[in-house]
């Protein structure tokens, strides 16, 4: 399936005690571009999260969001430093004798000095936490693909219209080219004694130019490119999968025989549906750009 490259997904969930929610963000890009964004005691997991992410999704911007909170249930652990208690106490005490200060020292006193009560973190298994934050990635992936591959889809639709309207305009040139040479070599001939006139034309010569105006002026292999390239394209289109930078591809090809056409050829008929042709091109690139 065709997906896009723009989406958005979100899940939550318990990872070890901590809840975590996950957030991912893609957007077009040449390339693939992981950027991801925790918090600064589980940085040591951007890698393995950037290479889960990779292993999903193959092109585009990706902005990936991890975010944890104590849930409420790890115990907490909490200490007292006693001998930092002590030497605080031994100073505040030699304080109060070198300056004749009144009154004890109390534990008001000491408990002005935060660092004598340590909150003891609890030690985090970080293989155990990428393997539970894992399954909450893979939630968020799952829902971004989802957007991704619905509006995937629109675009294939989009495209499939288009290239109906376009195979339709090449059949309306394959049609008329035959007509259009004719009037070209009656135009070629009438003027050719238009200008001889009063002189005894070289049929022979008069039948050679006829004949480079008509190899010049053919467009029967640009018009057999044109609907082979077309049907590579729709086969793209059904097989799915990573197809963004391929499409390009096509649509420059596409583009060079449309060009081919217009340049060997000034009749109206056919001028106007290069236009055509050339303004759907526009919009086919411009929406190609968006696909992974």
């Amino acid at each position: 399936m065709i997906q896009s490259m723009t989406g958005f997904g979100r899940a939550a969930g318990t990872v070890l005690g901590r809840e975590a929610t996950v957030e991912i963000k893609t957007v077009n890009n040449r390339f693939r571009d992981v950027f991801a964004r925790l918090p600064r005691q589980f940085s040591a997991l951007e890698e393995p999260l950037k290479k889960l992410v990779g292993e999903r999704i193959s092109r585009g911007r990706v902005d990936l969001s991890v975010q944890v909170a104590d849930g409420g249930e790890r115990e907490k652990k909490v200490s007292l430093d006693l001998d930092l208690a002590r030497a605080y106490h031994d100073i505040l005490t030699k304080l109060k004798d070198e300056f004749s200060l009144s009154g004890e020292v109390t534990l008001q006193h000491l408990s002005g000095f935060r660092d004598i009560i340590v909150f003891e973190e609890e030690e985090l298994d970080l293989e155990a936490f990428q393997a539970e934050l894992g399954v909450v990635v893979n939630e968020a992936l799952d829902r971004l693909i989802e957007m991704r591959t619905v509006e995937g889809q629109a675009i294939v639709d989009d495209f499939r219209s288009r290239l109906a309207a376009m195979s339709g305009w090449v059949d309306e040139i394959d049609s008329s080219r035959g007509t259009v040479l004719e009037e070209a070599k009656t135009r070629l001939e009438e003027r050719i004694k238009s200008l001889a006139e009063g002189v005894e034309l070289d049929q022979g010569r008069l039948a050679q130019e006829t004949a480079y105006l008509a190899d010049r002026s053919d467009i029967t292999e640009e018009i057999v490119r044109l609907r082979s390239h077309f049907n590579q394209f729709a086969d793209v289109l059904n097989n799915g999968g990573v197809a963004g930078r391929r499409l390009e591809f096509m649509l420059q090809e596409i583009n060079r025989e449309v060009n081919t056409i217009g340049s060997k050829s000034s009749e109206t008929a056919i001028t106007n549906r290069v236009v055509d042709l050339k303004t759907e091109l526009e919009k086919l690139r411009e929406q190609v750009q968006n696909v992974e």
